[in-house]
């Protein structure tokens, strides 16, 4: 009996050969499926919109940081407006107390041996107040320093040479009304020259402090702001069909509303600057020209007696000091002005007339006279121009209140519209954790 053969396996299929490859050509990589394009645009919006963060951050902090320096700035010009105003004021009295002094000194001339106490009194006072003037006006501005430094050196020379003539005078030597003229030249000459330097370096000074406010420079950085914060939105709208980003919405709002104070702030202090340039301020300025226009004029008014007769200089003098003083006085010094000046007319006709005894007796009469006439006015001048100088300086420094308020909330308030934008674009970057 014959055994069963067993059935062979099926043969293994071998992997077909790789084409043989074709001369001069080499073969290619291997090709990937291509993937989308709006798949990998997806993918670079985070980074994306982490850059845009950090952009819209930076944008608002500087328009923190540069709006609050504005208001800043505003309140450091109106500090220096108010410095310089005070220094103005302070010249003008300086000037005053000068030419004042000059006029008691002639005048109390005209009485020949020991003066009346209380005009020397009174000259020694107003020499005094210029010494003291001259020294705090050179400790507030620096750059007066040299000016006042020589004006110091004439003050005292101007002293003692009044003082020379005095002597003189009380001896009844005629030298004595040399060194009077001599003195007194000098002090209204390259003096006076000095003075109206000051004078004007200083009010320059205070009319660029007045005016150093930009409203249109603190609504810059708001305004750019804003143009950033809206380009930041657009772009994140149709990438995440929101029309409005919450976080920067607040952040807008909020810039929006502090740039409005800000501005309102400067515009305000400039319009309240404005306002004081053309009115207190200038009311100021003018009555204190006209008050040491009025000491002028009555030192030429003693002049013209104490050169007995050869008086015609100092009369034209006098005209013009007091067409200066007819020009700038506040309407309310108009009567006591008119007074005095019927007192000069008086002395004018007395000593033309040949009566230069009379025309003395009613130029250093203290009850009556040209002198009392002449201190009503200075006096009541001398009030105006205190309490207009007291008004100007309340202004400006009160004034910097709005604007410190305004900078302390436009501080927090960028910083809280920071943290809001900050916050809001974060949550779309959550998304794509």
């Amino acid at each position: 009996m014959s055994q069963a053969t067993a059935a062979a396996p099926a043969p293994t299929p071998k992997p077909a050969a790789p084409p043989a490859p074709v001369p001069g050509v080499t073969p290619g990589p291997t090709a990937r499926p291509a993937e989308g394009t709006d798949l990998a645009a997806a993918r670079g919006i985070p980074s994306a919109l982490t850059r845009w963060r950090l952009i819209a951050a930076l944008g608002v902090l500087a328009f923190t940081a540069l709006t609050v320096a504005q208001l800043v700035l505003g309140m450091n010009a109106a500090s220096r407006a108010a410095a310089d105003a005070d220094q103005v004021i302070r010249i003008q009295d300086l000037k005053v107390d000068l030419l004042r002094a000059d006029a008691l000194a002639t005048n109390a001339f005209l009485v020949g041996g020991l003066e009346p106490n209380a005009q020397r009194a009174a000259y020694d006072d107003a020499l005094a107040g210029a010494s003291t003037a001259i020294t705090a006006a050179a400790e507030a501005q620096p750059a007066d320093q040299a000016a006042l430094a020589e004006l110091s050196s004439l003050v005292l020379r101007y002293g003692s040479d009044m003082e020379v003539a005095r002597a003189n005078n009380r001896q009844g030597l005629p030298v004595g009304a040399a060194y009077l003229r001599e003195a007194s030249a000098d002090l209204r000459g390259r003096g006076m020259t000095l003075v109206e330097s000051l004078l004007d370096a200083n009010t320059a000074r205070a009319k660029a402090s007045l005016d150093d406010q930009h409203p249109l420079w603190v609504a810059i950085p708001p305004i750019l702001a804003l143009v950033l914060l809206g380009v930041v939105n657009q772009w994140m709208a149709p990438r995440f069909r929101r029309r409005v980003n919450t976080g920067i919405a607040i952040a807008a709002v909020g810039v929006l509303a502090l740039g409005i104070a800000a501005v309102s702030a400067s515009a305000s202090q400039a319009a309240e600057n404005a306002r004081l340039s053309s009115g207190e301020y200038a009311d100021l300025v003018a009555a204190a020209q006209a008050r040491g226009a009025a000491n002028s004029a009555k030192s030429n008014e003693s002049l013209r007696l104490v050169a007995r007769g050869s008086g015609k200089t100092f009369e034209d003098a006098w005209a013009k000091d007091a067409t200066a003083v007819r020009d700038t006085m506040p309407g309310e010094s108009d009567d006591a002005w008119s007074a005095y000046e019927a007192s000069h007319r008086e002395i004018v006709q007395l000593d033309d007339s040949g009566d230069w005894d009379g025309a003395v007796k009613v130029a250093t009469d203290t009850t009556a006279g040209s002198t009392a006439t002449f201190t009503a006015f200075d006096d009541g001048i001398a009030t105006v121009v205190k309490d207009k100088a007291s008004t100007v300086r309340d202004t400006l420094t009160g004034g910097r209140a709005m604007p410190l308020i305004t900078a302390l909330l436009t501080l927090l308030g960028g910083l809280g519209a920071t943290y809001a934008l900050w916050q809001g674009i974060g949550r779309r970057l959550e998304e794509y954790s």
